[in-house]
């Protein structure tokens, strides 16, 4: 909804006297064209609201002083010093108006909205589906042909056998980007099933997109699907929280929109002979930033080589067959991701070259070699998996693996 275009007289309401010191809450920002005219878009990562704000980029340019340190005044001042033109008051407040009803200011409307979004998931038995419909069919049998059309699509597998060591399986990387965009490369990773012995669990490494206060977050909440449930390991759930501390359950709220897992679900679930059971350990994978500026990996000292050695100690201790499966996309480049302008294609070859050779050190078992591959220019590409596959390649602890395959989804 755009913003920032009207006058409202209830913008002179005694109520936005609240808004004299407007915040604006961690949002998401990036371009966009709207009916032929540029505007920058906000959305909220962490999804209490679907909205997605469309403002001019003038606009957009002061949104950096909706700190709760400056006035509308400072804001103004601001604003006539870069563009050399009066905001009056009321096009200000008909922004921040628009901005609160879409609860994207930090403002008591939207402290009363988080609080009661967090105490349904907390109540709810089980994390919803919350993009059946939206990223995939939420009829059951729809669902099913768009998931085997991957497997037949022109770059998917189609008839291709498991690889040899199948068998033997005992983790698997595929995306987390949508399944329209990636659903063949998620169709090759999965096939695999189809020549590995069943597993007792499938210990799930997603990445998080929201920040969390630990290097990983952990639920005990079953995933619902179109296809029936994925149902959460409690029992190993338990076991990890006894070693690690249940601190590790305060970030659950991060599941609730985060759909590096229940894509997963989605798969695992399809891939599984009606009547099984899927059973996943769901665990959320933080950033490793500081490491990756420090430009060294974790040491046994960090949090995150604990929770690890739990995690490996846990699996042991609970027996049975644990399966990794790391969801995790890679580079992240071009003006979505603010870089000034698209890439070539001699640019977006340069990517996969950079990609592979990172995807060598995982092929190899070699976790400080994919680290530092990552690591070595800033993380300059955004390798939005770093995490969850750094941590199954602690996890695996040398064991080889094979690229099944390698695909970019470059947009506009």
């Amino acid at each position: 909804m755009p913003v920032g275009q009207e006058w409202t007289d209830r913008m002179n309401a005694p109520e936005n006297g609240a808004h004299e010191y407007p915040r604006l809450r961690p949002v998401e920002a990036f371009p966009a064209s709207v009916q032929g005219q540029q505007v920058i878009c906000l959305r909220d990562p962490m999804q209490y609201t679907d909205a997605i704000v469309s403002v001019p980029p003038q606009t957009a340019a002061i949104l950096e002083l909706f700190d709760g340190r400056h006035s509308l005044l400072d804001i103004q001042e601001a604003f006539a010093r870069r563009f050399g033109v009066l905001l009056f008051r009321e096009q200000l407040l008909t922004v921040i108006h628009s901005l609160d009803e879409c609860l994207l200011l930090d403002s008591p409307r939207f402290t009363d909205h988080r609080v009661a979004v967090e105490e349904d998931f907390r109540r709810a038995p089980h994390r919803p589906a919350r993009l059946a419909g939206k990223g995939y069919p939420a009829d059951a049998e729809a669902l099913r042909r768009d998931l085997d059309g991957y497997f037949a699509a022109e770059d998917g597998p189609k008839d291709t056998p498991p690889s040899p060591r199948a068998g033997r399986l005992t983790g698997l990387t595929v995306p987390h980007i949508d399944f329209p965009r990636g659903g063949p490369c998620y169709a090759w990773g999965y096939r695999e099933l189809s020549g590995a012995a069943p597993a007792d669990r499938w210990i799930v490494l997603g990445t998080v997109h929201v920040p969390i206060a630990r290097p990983f977050a952990l639920t005990r909440k079953d995933f619902e699907t179109p296809l029936g449930p994925a149902e959460t390991d409690r029992e190993f759930v338990e076991a990890l929280v006894k070693r690690v501390g249940p601190g590790y359950l305060d970030d659950e709220f991060a599941h609730r929109a985060e759909h590096s897992i229940e894509f997963q679900g989605v798969f695992l679930r399809h891939m599984t002979p009606p009547g099984r059971p899927v059973r996943i350990v769901p665990i959320l994978c933080g950033s490793y930033h500081r490491f990756v500026e420090e430009r060294r990996p974790p040491t046994p000292a960090d949090a995150m080589e604990e929770f690890m050695a739990a995690l490996r100690e846990t699996m042991d201790a609970q027996g049975g067959r644990s399966v990794l499966v790391v969801s995790a996309d890679l580079a992240h480049v071009g003006p979505q991701f603010g870089d000034p302008r698209p890439l070539t294609p001699g640019q977006l070859r340069e990517v996969e070259d950079a990609d592979r050779q990172m995807l060598g050190f995982a092929e190899a078992g070699d976790a400080e070699g994919f680290f530092r591959a990552v690591a070595k220019d800033g993380d300059r590409r955004r390798i939005c998996g770093l995490p969850p596959i750094y941590a199954a390649l602690r996890l695996l602890d040398g064991h080889r693996g094979r690229l099944l395959r390698y695909g970019q989804w470059p947009d506009p």
